[in-house]
């Protein structure tokens, strides 16, 4: 487990053993930072590819300022952003060709499928309104499934800190209209 003990001259040598395990421990993070700009877990996916490029690219940005990972969402969001209003000005907001399949096909998905991915919108988007360490918490503990006292070590905080970073997450979300209309759709069923 990678807390911010980064060793920077291997990272820099760009070690293969250091970078994957960044990749393998901080991709679930960085892509629930990054899924609200993504249409989709596919195209999020995609730009998780490109957002690890970058950081690569700008290792030797990195002086320990903070944490590696604060870091690495950083870019990672920059890059989401760029790529959001280069498309906007090319005009390239329109709807893809494997899209156009999907809308021509002779199957249309199911209600259900339509539903869960309406929530997980609503809960990606939710996500990434929250403080960077309080949806680093929600990710690691909640999704994930870590244990506090290992979430405590990603974050480099007590597990103290870890309960009221989820706590307070948890609250944000609930105060949010959206997540709240969910949340009452799915206690209505």
């Amino acid at each position: 487990m990678i807390g911010d003990s980064i060793d920077l001259a291997r990272l820099h040598a760009r070690d293969p053993l250091l970078l994957t395990q960044l990749v393998r421990e901080l991709s679930p993070r960085i892509w629930m930072a990054i899924r609200g700009y993504a249409r989709d877990d596919e195209d999020a996916d995609d730009l998780l590819q490109d957002c690890w490029i970058q950081i690569l690219e700008r290792l030797e940005a990195f002086k320990r300022r903070g944490s590696f990972a604060a870091w690495a969402i950083a870019v990672s969001r920059n890059v989401c952003r760029t790529k959001l209003r280069r498309a906007r000005r090319e005009g390239a907001l329109t709807v893809a060709v494997e899209d156009i399949a999907e809308l021509a096909g002779d199957q249309p998905d199911s209600l259900e499928e339509l539903r869960l991915s309406r929530e997980r919108e609503v809960i990606y988007g939710a996500l990434g309104k929250l403080p960077d360490r309080e949806r680093d918490a929600i990710v690691l503990r909640v999704l994930e499934g870590r244990d506090t006292d290992e979430v405590a070590a990603i974050l480099d905080v007590a597990p103290a800190t870890v309960r009221t970073l989820l706590q307070r997450g948890m609250y944000r979300l609930r105060t949010m209209e959206r997540v709240r209309m969910l949340l009452a759709d799915r206690i209505d069923e």
